[in-house]
């Protein structure tokens, strides 16, 4: 049980009272008095724990920080039948969606994190593609947090149903104060449909994020997802899909730049449970100054996925002698039917071949890595094209390592 009186705001109380505040129904609000319980009853994630093993979280207080609204923008065009907005405006249109949904792949009872999320969340994104419906823009979702010492439970729900097509973006900004943010993203995908996610970190300085992504795929069903973490001083993103329908596939990218102390947690999950199913996942990272990366993934095959192709790659580039890479993935496989299934990790510097070649075209040291890392980078959005992405990534590469420590 939690014994500080951090938890005023999850109290079941102050919860239930706030929820008939914004109006929601009582299927939400007795979800929201049952998370409360799970808070109240759930401790903090220890090091015990194989996914945390090298982020200690045992520490945080939830009291130090006040649960505030960000400032959400939602900018869709959204094609005839289909729902692009707040889960808020969704309840008077799409109530059934949101309830069959919500929760759905990462229930309150789970953990500390996903407790307080059901609890609080009020920053709350739909988007709903019913079958056969493509949209031709993505549907970008923007979150600032202008205050300090606060906590967001960023909350988003993506329901694509039989040959429906859909690009998510999610932004995330907030100033260098404080910051608890603890999101979760639940994509359900239905036959053949065909979703892609690229979530854009650029958190403040001070800011601790604690993020988890889930899916469930249909038969032939496409799950691209991409994450950019340039932000932030702890970062600990969990992305899990399982691919349950025979045929179905899923890419995960992910990109880390590191500086200073930043810390980031990268934990992947590609649960093959259909036949003929594929996965791919590949992480990088490139840390400068004291910063460090952690991978840990699972790739696991069962009975029933005969036919299966798997593949985890994770590469960490160290820029500096400080900074620090641990990785660490992992292969369960259930059947002897499989097609391929592998893995691998490096962690070392830059290539000097590459380093000395550009060099000797008269570039100095510090551009010559800035345009390796920035090279490096590029891959995690082969599978995600958006205007403009590629050359913001870049500019941002080169931003950041103009000032870091090599």
């Amino acid at each position: 049980m939690t014994t500080d009186a951090a938890t005023d705001h999850y109290a079941e109380p102050a919860v239930t009272v706030a929820a008939e505040g914004r109006g929601e129904p009582g299927w939400l609000r007795d979800r929201r008095a049952e998370a409360a319980r799970a808070f109240d009853a759930t401790p903090l994630p220890t090091r015990a724990l194989r996914p945390w093993r090298y982020t200690d979280v045992t520490g945080l207080d939830f009291a130090a920080f006040a649960p505030t609204p960000g400032a959400l923008s939602i900018e869709a065009t959204t094609p005839d039948g289909a729902y692009a907005g707040t889960i808020a405006g969704a309840l008077g249109t799409h109530e059934a969606i949101v309830r069959d949904g919500l929760g759905s792949l990462a229930p309150a009872t789970e953990g500390k994190f996903q407790a307080a999320s059901a609890t609080l969340w009020t920053d709350g994104v739909l988007v709903h593609a019913p079958a056969r419906t493509v949209f031709d823009a993505p549907v970008v979702a923007e979150l600032d947090v202008p205050e300090g010492d606060a906590a967001v439970f960023p909350r988003v729900l993506v329901v694509a149903g039989e040959h429906a097509e859909v690009t998510v973006v999610l932004r995330l900004r907030s100033t260098n104060a404080p910051l608890l943010a603890a999101g979760i993203v639940e994509i359900e995908a239905g036959q053949a449909a065909r979703v892609r996610l690229l979530i854009d970190d650029r958190w403040g300085a001070d800011t601790q994020d604690y993020t988890t992504v889930r899916a469930r795929l249909g038969r032939d069903a496409d799950l691209q997802v991409a994450s950019l973490a340039i932000g932030g001083r702890v970062v600990k993103q969990t992305v899990e899909v399982t691919l349950e329908g025979e045929g179905a596939n899923s890419a995960i990218r992910a990109v880390a730049l590191g500086d200073e102390d930043q810390h980031f947690d990268f934990v992947t999950l590609q649960d093959h449970t259909g036949p003929r199913t594929t996965s791919d996942v590949e992480v990088k990272a490139a840390l400068a100054g004291a910063s460090r990366s952690i991978y840990y993934g699972i790739t696991r095959v069962g009975e029933e996925a005969a036919g299966a192709e798997a593949n985890q790659q994770n590469r960490n580039l160290l820029l500096s002698n400080a900074s620090k890479a641990d990785s660490d993935p992992v292969l369960e496989i259930l059947t002897a039917d499989v097609i391929r299934c592998g893995h691998g990790a490096t962690v070392g510097p830059v290539d000097d071949e590459a380093l000395f070649y550009l060099q000797s075209r008269g570039l100095d040291r510090r551009t010559s890595l800035q345009l390796l890392v920035s090279g490096f980078f590029q891959t995690v959005l082969r599978d995600i094209r958006l205007e403009g992405v590629a050359e913001e990534l870049e500019e941002t590469v080169f931003a950041k390592l103009a000032r870091a420590e090599l």
